[in-house]
């Protein structure tokens, strides 16, 4: 598999992209620090790492700064390299992911446990090359605080006032829950190549919420069920060493979901203070959303990092520019077990 071939294969997804980018159908998972999320951004990541476990998690604080009730969202995963494949180059990899999505006044939470297991095949002789298919499902559970004083339903509202307009009635026929869960599947593809001594890339596609399923607190007569739309990612990155020392890493994300799409564009660069110690920081930006600040360190096998999103849409006149915050790490444990080596004992010959 050949470098014309691989650039071939990025090409194509962008074009898939671009072709279904205006046929998907509310907002979903996002963070800043995408790549520090890996099995909330495509299952194909799953046990794509060299050891025996990753464990990591990720914080996002949005929008504390100006409105008392915070959007935050924390997420936690843990995923192994499992067995090897049907070839040698081949390998299995399975991993569990956790998050609590919680949003505004009424508590508003998506809280999620999901399982995924990826595929990892080597192509072409000399290894340079990783096609990986990943797959997700789980459970999902949505809850709301009914008992907050400041949930308002707009048929409950005078009619001066734009209320009966949502086909509620008078409410005596509608039903409110406070918790409802569904089981939710997503999927992905991802292709890693080594181009030459000094450039990597990386394009995955992933799909998710692929059964659309119901997921709305409100059942009425007159409503059906709302269906979580789907979300689509493609994402892309590029490293090329200058030296030893010192690389670039640019990165670009394009997600859309019910209407709601994001692209966002990071640069981010390494460099290598020592060999267990590395800086890692960098601009980013969500397009006509916020601009991106991000640093993080390596040590070893440890990886930490934080963002600060400056909001520069129509918002920032309330939120002085600020936006969100997130601090992410994981882990990369290695265990291995150590050869036993028989005694030898060397006789001189007489």
């Amino acid at each position: 598999m050949n470098r014309s071939i691989v650039m071939k294969v990025f090409s194509y997804l962008i074009v898939f992209w671009l072709a279904a980018w205006g046929s998907l159908q509310a907002q979903d998972l996002h963070f800043t620090m995408f790549n520090m999320s890996p099995l909330t951004l495509n299952p194909a990541f799953t046990g794509s790492f060299e050891g025996t476990a990753r464990v990591g998690g990720i914080y996002r604080d949005q929008w504390s700064s100006f409105i008392s009730k915070e959007f935050v969202t924390p997420s936690f995963y843990v995923d192994v390299p499992l067995i090897r494949g049907l070839r040698k180059q081949d390998w299995v990899g399975v991993g569990m992911m956790m998050f609590n999505d919680q949003a505004g006044t009424a508590k508003l939470q998506n809280v999620g446990t999901m399982f995924s297991a990826a595929y990892h095949a080597g192509l072409g002789k000399d290894g340079r090359h990783l096609l990986t298919f990943g797959f997700q499902g789980g459970n999902v559970q949505r809850r709301i605080d009914l008992k907050s004083q400041d949930i308002k339903f707009e048929d409950e509202l005078p009619t001066q006032a734009g209320g009966g307009g949502l086909g509620f009635g008078n409410g005596a026929d509608r039903k409110l829950n406070e918790n409802m869960s569904y089981l939710d599947f997503n999927a992905g593809l991802m292709l890693r190549s080594r181009l030459d001594d000094k450039n990597q890339l990386e394009v995955g596609l992933s799909f998710y919420h692929l059964t659309q399923p119901k997921y709305n607190l409100v059942s009425s007569p007159n409503q059906d069920g709302t269906k979580r739309p789907m979300r689509m990612a493609l994402h892309a990155k590029v490293q090329h060493r200058f030296s030893d020392l010192l690389y670039l890493e640019p990165t670009l994300l394009l997600q859309s979901t019910g209407g709601a799409n994001e692209f966002a564009i990071q640069a981010l660069a390494g460099y290598k203070i020592n060999p267990d110690f590395t800086l890692r920081f960098g601009p980013g930006y969500r397009m006509g959303d916020a601009g991106q600040l991000i640093f993080g360190v390596d040590y070893q096998d440890l990886r930490v990092a934080a963002s600060y999103d400056i909001n520069v849409s129509s918002l920032s006149e309330v939120s002085n520019f600020q936006r969100g915050f997130e601090i992410a790490g994981y882990y990369i444990l290695k265990i291995y077990k150590k050869p036993k080596i028989s005694p030898a004992i060397l006789c001189p010959q007489l």
